[in-house]
């Protein structure tokens, strides 16, 4: 069968252009001020339900996003780190108000196809004449896969990469944990990532919410409710523009 024209990666062999493949492209990038995020709560006294401080990211409307996010903080600390928590089709970041710098760049990817504008680079047309690759459109570029060690304490540094490149982190597997210390309530966490400008990476794990009720419904321990095998993605974001909407 006549294969056509094909681009592979010269390092892993993998096809980066052809007919079939198809990358995320980016559909929205723009900035949220962490320093208006507020918790929420019930009533004062049980039952009731907390949430720590959270900001609203984005409604995915039936398609799946992949969020890249870069939030830079060079002391870092327990108020430094981020996470996304998806509830139904609304995406949520949550991130403490009181962290030194309050600029939280997204990046949201998803298969949409978007029309390339500006001027004209390479483009490639199927023999329907339908276009399969447009260098306007902005993919997304993965450098490297991290793996995700357990960790439960302080923020320990999982690495530095990629110095001098503008990078960001797309976590695509997130972990959830939860805890009971009483049948009558129960904290949940989540994996934190924390960023600085000479591009560390750290991982800490964070408070997101907790129940307390009249009623001793939950079994005492811990459990988690995720792939323990998680990663994230070091996303190049060095030509991502940003306030961008498709």
């Amino acid at each position: 069968m006549a294969v056509g024209f094909r681009v592979r990666n010269q390092g892993s062999g993998q096809i980066q252009i052809g007919i079939g493949y198809k990358n995320l492209q980016l559909v929205k990038s723009g900035t949220l001020n962490t320093g208006t995020f507020i918790p929420s709560s019930s009533a004062g006294t049980p039952p009731r339900a907390r949430l720590t401080d959270r900001g609203f990211l984005s409604s995915t409307n039936g398609t799946s996003n992949l969020h890249v996010c870069r939030y830079i903080n060079d002391s870092v600390s327990a108020s430094t780190g981020f996470s996304l928590i998806q509830s139904n089709v609304t995406c949520y970041v949550f991130a403490s108000s009181n962290a030194p710098s309050k600029t939280f760049e997204y990046y949201t990817f998803n298969a949409s196809t978007q029309q390339g504008s500006g001027p004209v680079g390479l483009r490639l047309m199927e023999e329907s004449g339908s276009v399969f690759y447009d260098s306007r459109r902005k993919g997304i570029r993965v450098l490297e896969t991290v793996a995700l060690p357990t960790w439960s304490g302080a923020p320990i540094q999982l690495g530095q990469y990629f110095v001098g490149t503008k990078i960001g982190i797309a976590i695509p597997s997130p972990r959830f944990y939860y805890e009971s210390v009483s049948q009558d309530r129960c904290t949940m966490y989540s994996d934190f990532f924390h960023m600085t400008s000479d591009n560390r990476i750290f991982l800490s794990r964070g408070t997101v919410s907790e129940q307390i009720l009249l009623t001793n419904t939950f079994p005492i321990g811990s459990a988690t409710v995720s792939p323990q095998s998680a990663y994230i993605f070091i996303v190049d974001l060095s030509e991502i523009p940003m306030d961008f909407t498709a």
